[in-house]
């Protein structure tokens, strides 16, 4: 049985009104808005007013330029159809006015008096020929402005230029297969090129490759001539944060891209190269997975509408990424995307930081592993070995439990030296170090942890470490006496910042 739509009362009728005359009694500047609004609709305005020393510029401007009508009582009714009217002051005669307008079947808007309103006004966003009315129903007049803001915000590039070259191509089609017979055809196949083209590609449209289109179009016996542009995927490495790290493809992709998604964690200084539409992962405690099944889907439905997407992850995307996941996702669809490595905060960090991984007679191997497993649980942990450098990603949130079960489970040294290396290579890196059983303190003690950050474990932190730093500290770096040496329990401490301004 098919279902009925329930009405769902309280609401207007929105239609896009072409109006022909409409009539603006008021002196003020909300009058000039009314006049505005209407000589934008190609509307011919007349004018109303009880003052003339309070007549607003504007409307002294639209008057001494002839862009409105002025009339000096309402006998005007009985000469013009007027479509609508706005009564923008108060007035003595405000319910004969109101009267007399509907005797002659005007429909009527009387500032901020919803309840002598016939209609009411829209927050209105336009882009050429694009028109986008909030309405409030009068409810919340001053809301319906945050709301169109927002709206407009969220909007693609050029959207004003990609109707424009639509409604030309819509014209041409119909010049070029004019018969009723044919409508159909054109409108299905007209319909699959606003779908599936992006907005770029559609306000890019030239006149040379609408006749192309439209051979195409009479070529074969349907709507499916209108081949869908191909899209593409590029997973990106956005490397540790600062953006001159980036390679040079990484930049070229960002550039290129139309759509990009990408990681909460990303530092701002990345996002900031990103000129097209953007989307940041909803990424927190719990929320991991659906955050990642929303953008696969965001993703695959933008490459399949011809749109070059972007992935931009923090670090390498294959490292802890998963980005072998979402390539196995996309093969799903016949999408194979594109890979660009990055450099990745498992060697950068410590690099930055003044700590070699590898050093002669100190450490001959170093280790890569996550402190965290599947749904935030403890994962498998490697056992010590005192010639390797240990790196922890994903660790920081659960240092407490991670450093009680390397000591008391996986032989590690409590004096052990380990660091916390947050955000390298960005302006704020902040290092954080001193033996193991005391780094929860140390970590607590300089306000909490910056994300994203990692942890460090192993003799090789103390083999460039300058001379003026001690056993345990905070600072930029390890390895330059003038860096900035702070101690726990002091006050001078690096600035913390708050870690939910981070993209």
């Amino acid at each position: 049985m098919t279902l009925i739509p329930v009405p769902q009362g309280g609401a207007s009728l929105m239609i896009a009104y072409q109006t022909k005359h409409v009539l603006v009694i008021g002196h003020n500047s909300i009058a000039a808005n009314r006049v505005l609004s209407s000589l934008e609709a190609d509307a011919t305005v007349y004018l109303l007013y009880s003052h003339q020393e309070r007549l607003c510029p504007e409307l002294v401007y639209r008057i001494d330029h002839q862009q409105v009508k002025v009339t000096h009582d309402l006998d005007c009714l009985k000469q013009v159809r007027f479509d609508l009217g706005f009564i923008c002051e108060s007035m003595d005669t405000m319910e004969e006015t109101i009267q007399l307008l509907r005797e002659y079947r005007v429909p009527v808007n009387v500032t901020d008096r919803g309840d002598l309103s016939d209609f009411f006004m829209t927050s209105t966003y336009r882009d050429q020929s694009v028109q986008i009315a909030v309405s409030t129903n009068g409810q919340a007049s001053k809301l319906s402005n945050r709301i169109r803001r927002h709206i407009s915000s969220h909007l693609p590039a050029r959207l004003g230029d990609a109707v424009k070259r639509v409604g030309v191509l819509r014209k041409k089609l119909k010049a070029s297969d004019g018969e009723v017979a044919s409508k159909v055809r054109r409108m299905k196949w007209l319909a699959q090129m606003c779908e599936y083209w992006s907005m770029e590609k559609l306000a890019e449209l030239t006149d040379a490759e609408m006749e192309g289109l439209l051979d195409t179009y009479h070529e074969d016996e349907g709507y499916e001539s209108a081949e869908v542009p191909k899209g593409s995927l590029c997973l990106v490495g956005s490397g540790t944060g600062d953006p001159d790290l980036l390679t040079v493809a990484a930049v070229k992709a960002i550039e290129n891209a139309d759509l990009v998604l990408a990681d909460k964690i990303v530092p701002a200084e990345i996002i900031a190269l990103v000129k097209c539409e953007l989307k940041i992962a909803r990424k927190y405690p719990g929320h991991a997975e659906e955050a990642q099944k929303e953008f696969n889907q965001m993703a695959l439905k933008a490459v399949q509408q011809g749109r070059q997407v972007v992935r931009l992850k923090q670090g390498d995307p294959y490292l802890f990424g998963r980005g072998g996941e979402e390539v196995l996702f996309f093969r799903q669809y016949n999408i194979v995307p594109h890979v660009i490595p990055g450099i990745s905060s498992t060697v950068a960090a410590p690099l930055l930081a003044g700590i070699p991984l590898t050093h002669r007679s100190v450490a001959s191997q170093f280790l890569v592993t996550t402190g965290t497993g599947a749904n935030n649980s403890s994962t498998p942990l490697p056992v010590f070995q005192p010639h390797r450098t240990d790196v922890f990603l994903m660790a920081i949130h659960r240092l407490k439990d991670l450093v009680r079960d390397l000591i008391n489970k996986q032989s590690y040294p409590p004096t052990i030296p380990c660091a916390i290396i947050e955000r390298a290579s960005c302006k704020d890196q902040r290092v954080i170090w001193g033996p193991l059983e005391n780094i929860v303190d140390i970590l607590e003690s300089c306000g909490g942890s910056r994300p994203p950050g990692l942890l460090v474990i192993g003799h090789a932190i103390h083999v460039l470490k300058s001379e003026n730093k001690g056993n345990q500290g905070v600072a930029d770096t390890l390895n330059t006496i003038t860096s900035l040496v702070h101690h726990p329990n002091t006050n001078n401490l690096l600035p913390l910042h708050d870690p939910e301004s981070i993209c």
